[in-house]
C-alpha cells in the first residue's frame, strides 16, 4: 500500500499525512490496513489508526501533526472521551490540551481557556521565523494551532459579547491567515485552507449578531474571502459553507437564494458518515426555510432532524424539533399527529425540569389549547409562570403574556383580559425591538377584533381592526413583494367593503399591480366581483334575488344573496390577513417624527413638556385644546376614550390616558406604528412609576423633581 494513502485518508487530512515522517505514516497505515475491512467510513479508519498508534508507540518523537489529526478527528466524530483519556498518557501535549478545552467549549464550559491559549498562540517573532522558511511538519503544526487558537479565543469573546475585542483579535487573525495561505501554497495544505475557512465562517456569524446583516454580507462577499472559501475541498467544509451562506442570504431578505444553497448543502450530507448532531442543524434550518414554501417538506425535514438526534442525549434539540412538529401538524389540522408528538414532548419534559424553558412551557400550553387538552394547558401555564418568576426577562414576560392572551381567547373567553394580555405582550416585544414577534402580536390583535366583528357585526370592532391593520402596515415598512402588496390591498379593500366605503375599496383593488401569478390574479378578480355584489342594494337586505348570467353555483349565490357576499368578503379578508403577516422576513418600522410630548393633568394643566421641533408651540394652549376635546367627547358620548387622535394641518395629536389624574399627548407628523408604540410604552411606564411614587401632579414639574429626571431618562431611551 502506498504511503500517500489517497484511497484511505480523507481529503482534508491527506496533506498533513504526507508531511509526517515515513515511520509514522507506515505505522498508522499498517493499523488501518489490518482493520480497514471492518470500517464503515474513512474517518473511522483514520481515527482507529491514530488511536492505536498513539496508544502502542508511546515516545517523545511523535509529531505534533499526529496529535492534531487525532484531536480534530475526535471532534469530527464526537468521540468526546477519547482526548481526556489519551491526555493521561500524554499530559504535556499542548495539542491534546487544546482539543480537550475545545470539547469543553462546545458544551459551554470555558474553564482554563486562557492558559491553553497561551500555550498554542505563537509570538510575532516565532511566527515570522516560521513564515520565512519552507513548510515542515513541526512548523506546520505550530501554524495550525496558532490559527485554531484565534478561533477559540474569538468564540470565548463572543460568549461574553466583548465585540470590540473580537474586532481586534479578528484583524490580527486575518493578517495571520493571509500569510498562512501564501506560505502553504507550495504544498497546498487543505487542512490549513479549511482552518482559515472556519475562521471566515465564524467571523460572518459574529458579524450577523453584532453588527447586522449588511456588515456580514459586505465582509462575506469580499473577493479575497470568496477566493479562500473556493479552496475548500472536503465534503464537510463545502456543506458548512453552503449552510452559512444559506442562513446569511435568507436572513438578508433573499429567501429563494438561501433555500437553494441549503438544499445543495443537504445533498452533500448524504456523502458524510455519522455526525448526526451536526447534520441535524442543517435539517432544522432547512425545515425553517420550508415553513412558508411547502408544509410537507417542512415536516419531513423536522422528522429527519428528530431521527438524527434521537438517542444522542441532546434533549434540548429533541424538544425543539418535537415542538415544531406539533405546531406544524396542528396548523395543518392533523390533530392525531400533533397529539402524538405532544405526548412525546411532555414525556421528555417530565424527565428533567431543566428542559422546561419558558418558551417550551408556552409551546406546550399553546398547543394543548389548540388540541383541546385544557388540563395540560393549565398545568403548563402554571409552569410558565414559575419559570418566568425565576428568570423575569423581557422575552420571558412577553411569552407569558402571549400565553395568557391565548388562554382568555380559547379557554376562558374574556375579551377584556384577552386585550389586556395582548397589549402586554406587544409592550414587551417592542421594548426589545423584537419587531417580528411584535408583528405577530399586532396580527393577533387585528384578528381578535375581526373575529369579534364577525360574531357581533358591531362597527367598533371593525374600526379597531382597521386601525390596528394600518399600524401593522407601518410596522412592516416599505415591502414591495408583489404577493405582499396584493394581500395588503385585498385586506384593506375587504375592510372598506364591510364599512361600505365602496369607492375607496375600488381604488385599493385597482391599485393591485398586474401580475402573472395566478394567485394574485384570482384574488384581484374575486375582490372585484365581491365589490360589485356588495354595491347592490335590495329593498329587503339579505333577501335572495335571482340574477342570471353566472354559471357557477357559488357565483350565482354570491350575486343573488347580499349576506353570502358579505361572508365571502370576510373570508377573503381573513385569509389574506393571515398570509400578509407570514411574508415579511424582516421588519423595518417607519420611524416616528415626534415634535412634542406633553403631560397634562385632569385640570388641563401641562405639567411637563419635551420639545423636539423648532416650530414655536404654546404648550398650554395645546393642552387646553386637547382637554377641551376630551371633555366634549365625554359630554357628547358619555364615555371616556383612553386613546384618540386629531389631525390638524401637518400635525397629528395622539392622546393617551395614563390614569385618573394624568394624560399624555404626542404631536407627530404621522400616526404610525412607531409613534403609537412610543406613546403606549411611555404611558404604561409612567403609570407603573406613579403607583409606587407619592408625587403631586397639580403643578409644573421642575428639574429637581424625581419624576422630571426620570422622564428625561425614559424619553432619551425611547427616542434611540
Amino acid at each position: 500500500m502506498s504511503f500517500e494513502a489517497t484511497d484511505i485518508v480523507t481529503i482534508e487530512y491527506q496533506s498533513l499525512f504526507k508531511i509526517v515522517s515515513p515511520i509514522e505514516k507506515s505505522g498508522i497505515l499498517k493499523i488501518i490496513k489490518d482493520n480497514y475491512s471492518k470500517m464503515k467510513d474513512k474517518y473511522e479508519a483514520l481515527y482507529l489508526g491514530l488511536t492505536d498508534y498513539l496508544t502502542k508507540y508511546k515516545n517523545d518523537d511523535i509529531s505534533s501533526l499526529v496529535f492534531i489529526m487525532f484531536g480534530q478527528i475526535t471532534i469530527d466524530l464526537t468521540k468526546e472521551e477519547a482526548v481526556p483519556e489519551l491526555l493521561k498518557t500524554y499530559p504535556k501535549s499542548p495539542e491534546l490540551q487544546f482539543y480537550n478545552i475545545q470539547l469543553q467549549v462546545d458544551k459551554g464550559i470555558f474553564d482554563n481557556i486562557e492558559e491553553v491559549l497561551g500555550k498554542t498562540r505563537l509570538t510575532d517573532g516565532n511566527r515570522n521565523m516560521i513564515f520565512n522558511r519552507l513548510v515542515a511538519a513541526d512548523k506546520l503544526a505550530s501554524v495550525i494551532m496558532d490559527l485554531q487558537s484565534f478561533a477559540l479565543e474569538i468564540m470565548f469573546k463572543a460568549m461574553k459579547e466583548e465585540y470590540e475585542e473580537i474586532d481586534e483579535i479578528s484583524a490580527k487573525a486575518e493578517g495571520v491567515w493571509k500569510r498562512a495561505i501564501e506560505w502553504s501554497k507550495s504544498k497546498e495544505v487543505v487542512f490549513v485552507q479549511e482552518r482559515v475557512a472556519r475562521l471566515i465562517l465564524q467571523k460572518t456569524q459574529i458579524l450577523m449578531n453584532s453588527k447586522g446583516l449588511d456588515a456580514a454580507l459586505e465582509y462575506y462577499e469580499k473577493e479575497d474571502v470568496q477566493e479562500i472559501l473556493k479552496l475548500s475541498q472536503s465534503t464537510v467544509m463545502k456543506a458548512n459553507i453552503f449552510h452559512i451562506s444559506a442562513m446569511l442570504y435568507y436572513s438578508a431578505g433573499q429567501p429563494t437564494k438561501g433555500l437553494k444553497l441549503l438544499e445543495k448543502a443537504e445533498k452533500l450530507l448524504k456523502k458524510v458518515y455519522g455526525r448526526n448532531s451536526w447534520k441535524s442543524t442543517f435539517y432544522h434550518n432547512l425545515a425553517y426555510m420550508y415553513t412558508l414554501v411547502d408544509t410537507d417538506k417542512c415536516v419531513g425535514a423536522y422528522e429527519t432532524c428528530l431521527e438524527l438526534i434521537d438517542g444522542t442525549g441532546d434533549y434540548q434539540s429533541i424538544a425543539s424539533a418535537l415542538s415544531n412538529l406539533i405546531g406544524l401538524h396542528t396548523q395543518a389540522n392533523r390533530k392525531s399527529e400533533a397529539r402524538k408528538y405532544l405526548k412525546k414532548l411532555v414525556e421528555l419534559l417530565e424527565t428533567s425540569d431543566e428542559l422546561v424553558t419558558p418558551f417550551r412551557a408556552y409551546a406546550v400550553a399553546a398547543n394543548a389549547m389548540s388540541l383541546d387538552d385544557y388540563e395540560l394547558a393549565k398545568k403548563y401555564l402554571k409552569k410558565l409562570d414559575e419559570k418566568v418568576a425565576q428568570a423575569p426577562t423581557l422575552m420571558n414576560k412577553a411569552i407569558a403574556a402571549s400565553a395568557k392572551f391565548s388562554y382568555y381567547l380559547d379557554l376562558e373567553i374574556n375579551s377584556e383580559e384577552a386585550y389586556k394580555w395582548g397589549e402586554e405582550s406587544l409592550y414587551y416585544f417592542n421594548k426589545q425591538k423584537d419587531y417580528l414577534n411584535a408583528l405577530a402580536s399586532v396580527y393577533n390583535l387585528v384578528n381578535t377584533d375581526f373575529q369579534f366583528y364577525k360574531i357581533t357585526e358591531k362597527e367598533r370592532f371593525l374600526s379597531s381592526a382597521k386601525k390596528r391593520l394600518n399600524e401593522l402596515l407601518t410596522l412592516v415598512g416599505a415591502l414591495d413583494l408583489p404577493q405582499w402588496v396584493a394581500d395588503r390591498n385585498v385586506s384593506l379593500a375587504g375592510f372598506e367593503i364591510l364599512s361600505q366605503n365602496f369607492d375607496r375599496a375600488e381604488e385599493l383593488i385597482d391599485a393591485i399591480p398586474d401580475s402573472n401569478e395566478e394567485k394574485i390574479k384570482a384574488n384581484k378578480a374575486m375582490m372585484k366581483q365581491l365589490l360589485e355584489f356588495s354595491k347592490r342594494k335590495d329593498e329587503d337586505e339579505g333577501k335572495k334575488t335571482q340574477i342570471t348570467g353566472y354559471s357557477e353555483p357559488l357565483m350565482q349565490e354570491l350575486a343573488s344573496n347580499k349576506d353570502a357576499a358579505k361572508v365571502m368578503v370576510m373570508h377573503m379578508t381573513e385569509k389574506t390577513l393571515e398570509e400578509l403577516v407570514q411574508l415579511p422576513q424582516q421588519v423595518n418600522p417607519i420611524k416616528a417624527d415626534i415634535k412634542l410630548i406633553l403631560l397634562i393633568n385632569n385640570a388641563g394643566l401641562t405639567i411637563y413638556t419635551k420639545i423636539f421641533d423648532v416650530q414655536k408651540m404654546n404648550q398650554q394652549l395645546i393642552s387646553n385644546f386637547i382637554s377641551a376635546i376630551d371633555s366634549f367627547g365625554k359630554q357628547l358620548f358619555g364615555t371616556k376614550e383612553p386613546y384618540f387622535s386629531i389631525s390638524r394641518g401637518n400635525n397629528i395629536i395622539l392622546y393617551q390616558n395614563i390614569n385618573e389624574d394624568l394624560n399624555i399627548a404626542f404631536i407627530v407628523s404621522q400616526e404610525n406604528y412607531d409613534s403609537i408604540m412610543k406613546l403606549n410604552i411611555l404611558a404604561k411606564e409612567i403609570s407603573e412609576y406613579l403607583k409606587d411614587a407619592k408625587i403631586v401632579i397639580n403643578k409644573i414639574l421642575e428639574e429637581p423633581s424625581p419624576l422630571y429626571k426620570w422622564l428625561e431618562e425614559k424619553i432619551a431611551e425611547l427616542m434611540k
